[in-house]
């Protein structure tokens, strides 16, 4: 029973992570209706920008953090109005060529400037154990945990509260008619994939402090939220949040049982196990909005 306590325990740990990464792209789909398959890519990147400020530059940390904010809207805003502004208006499949592409660039950049393996983040926090009741954490994990929990509720207040966030709903919802009622839909847009890229870069940064600084695998955490994402719902902010838990216990559940029968690594099936599962009983997803279209 302890062991499945602990299962339990590490998979909402780490599904936090999930779902703040899913947010991100969430966000983008539901403000401009892209769906942002470099999202994985972009999850890397940020997280050996950060790497690259703090240990490769050594600029202090209380610095690098702004200088590191300053670039995420800078990239932001390139990517909306260079590469997806242009192809306003044109077929659905330009669009996902595009942030196909721009994930192949952004491995490209990974590639070219820190190439090789071996990175980690310095460690802010000192590394011990804690013990809840039958559960061991370590003070990484836990803190990564708060801090994805004060993530996700920022983010929910500035989406309700604040008049950028009510703007970004009202975009959301229909862009001709924010557009009619005088809201810059394509400001919109470019804060929604700045808003995107932070969130990912949190994601990335927090995984990274538990796995360190490497591309296969922070592509492959930031490819996992596309499967959460699908899973939730395409614009189901709650969704990505809940079905983000349901892949980090599923994974850690399936990682502790099968994994002595199959030789490890089920936990890298388990994700799209359970997606391909919950698309064949309800295709939109678990909170996903039901289009029916008449002919």
């Amino acid at each position: 029973m302890s062991f499945f306590i602990q299962l339990i325990v590490s998979g909402i740990l780490s599904g936090a992570i999930y779902s703040l990464m899913a947010l991100a792209v969430v966000i983008i789909y539901k403000s401009s209706s892209i769906f942002n398959f470099a999202h994985g890519s972009m999850v890397a990147f940020t997280a050996f920008l950060l790497w690259s400020l703090i240990v490769q530059l050594n600029v202090p940390l209380l610095i690098s953090l702004p200088m590191f904010l300053v670039c995420l809207f800078g990239i932001g805003f390139l990517i909306q109005r260079l590469i997806l502004q242009p192809l306003t208006g044109q077929p659905l499949m330009a669009t996902i060529m595009a942030t196909i592409a721009l994930g192949d660039l952004f491995a490209g950049v990974v590639t070219l400037f820190w190439p090789g393996t071996g990175r980690t983040l310095p460690p802010v926090i000192p590394s011990h154990t804690i013990r809840l009741g039958r559960a061991v954490l370590s003070s990484e994990s836990l803190v990564n945990f708060f801090i994805c929990g004060i993530c996700l509720l920022a983010f929910s207040l500035f989406f309700r509260k604040t008049k950028m966030g009510l703007a970004m709903r009202g975009t959301a919802e229909d862009h001709t008619l924010a557009q009619s009622e005088g809201i810059r839909v394509s400001w919109i847009f470019v804060v929604s994939w700045v808003v995107g890229i932070l969130l990912a870069a949190v994601g990335g940064t927090l995984m990274s402090s538990l796995y360190g600084v490497n591309f296969v695998s922070l592509h492959g955490l930031g490819m996992k939220s596309l499967a959460v994402i699908i899973l939730g719902g395409l614009e189901s902010i709650p969704g990505a949040i809940i079905a983000g838990l349901i892949i980090g216990v599923g994974e850690s559940i399936g990682a502790g049982y099968l994994d002595p029968f199959v030789g490890g690594g089920f936990s890298e099936v388990t994700p799209f196990l359970i997606l391909l599962t919950v698309l064949i009983l309800k295709p939109y997803g678990l909170f996903g909005y039901e289009r029916i279209e008449r002919v």
